[in-house]
């Protein structure tokens, strides 16, 4: 036997059933299936309007001729309204994977675009650091300092700096290797 009632009478069955429902929400479903039934409400409105469109052009209004046409003819542009907002959210739906794929194009090609231009400040850089280094080629002091590059004054610096001549270098060879080093001097300056 089960528990007696909490009140002076039993619930009854129907009582039960209805407090279960709100209980556990038991009406989820009907918000679903009420916009279903608003869609198919709508589409057997616009089957309607088309099907009244077709058969003459009147609907059955006790008002005047004026009032039958105008409210045609809003239905009318009603419908091709809907139409469209469709036909567009078709196309809407079918470009969706073509938008996608551009827009990672657009940002692949603005990434290289940045790693370019970074390259072209670098080189730009470097250019203007060689023609800097080909105008101090072109002073008188560096085209003399030039001309000291032969072998015959490499062998003069390297006799008098060499580590096993230490002790046999006199004075002269010296001062020849240290005039040949000064006067290379324009060589190595950068500005």
């Amino acid at each position: 036997m089960g528990r007696p009632p909490i009140g002076k009478v039993a619930m009854t069955s129907t009582e039960r059933v209805h407090r279960f429902r709100a209980k556990h929400g038991a009406d989820k479903s009907t918000a679903k299936s009420s916009a279903a039934a608003e869609i198919a409400a709508l589409k057997k409105r616009i089957a309607e309007l088309e099907r009244r469109g077709q058969g003459g052009g009147q609907l059955k209004v006790a008002h005047s001729r004026r009032e039958e046409f105008t409210e045609v003819g809003r239905l009318r542009a009603e419908i091709g309204k809907l139409k469209s907002d469709i036909i567009k959210l078709k196309m809407m739906l079918q470009q969706d994977p073509d938008a996608a794929k551009l827009r990672k194009k657009v940002v692949d090609q603005q990434v290289e675009m940045a790693s370019l231009r970074r390259i072209m400040k670098q080189v730009a850089k470097e250019r203007d650091q060689y023609q800097a280094r080909v105008k101090a080629y072109q002073r008188p002091k560096h085209r003399e300092a030039r001309q000291l590059l032969i072998r015959k004054n490499y062998a003069v610096i390297i006799n008098a700096l060499h580590s096993d001549r230490t002790k046999q270098v006199d004075a002269t060879e010296l001062a020849e290797a240290e005039r040949l080093v000064v006067a290379l001097r324009p060589l190595f300056d950068e500005s």
